[in-house]
């Protein structure tokens, strides 16, 4: 089993139609401290990325839900890989 350490987010649309869990294949880490520490370093780079990347990728405006890091069997197609473990980073409380 080949498994990797990423960042996974799962995106909701504002009008309520559903929700997107998307994947940072790009940015792979060594473990959940090395993830950790590289969210606490960008937090706003990343969280403002992340918007952006929604807006152009759906085209619709959406929020955060919840980011994570997690260990995940490495997916070839790298669309809906096995999660085997997370640790929170973000999450969007009910207000």
């Amino acid at each position: 089993m080949n498994t990797v350490v990423i960042l996974l987010a799962t995106l909701l649309y504002l009008d309520g139609s559903g929700v997107e869990n998307t994947y940072s294949w790009q940015l792979e880490f060594k473990n959940f401290s090395h993830c950790q520490g590289f969210y606490e370093t960008n937090q706003a780079n990343l969280l403002n990325g992340l918007l952006d990347y929604a807006q152009r990728t759906y085209q619709k405006p959406m929020e955060i839900d919840y980011l994570a890091c997690a260990v995940v069997e490495k997916d070839e197609l790298q669309e809906h890989p096995k999660v085997i473990s997370q640790l929170p980073l973000y999450q969007n409380l009910p207000k």
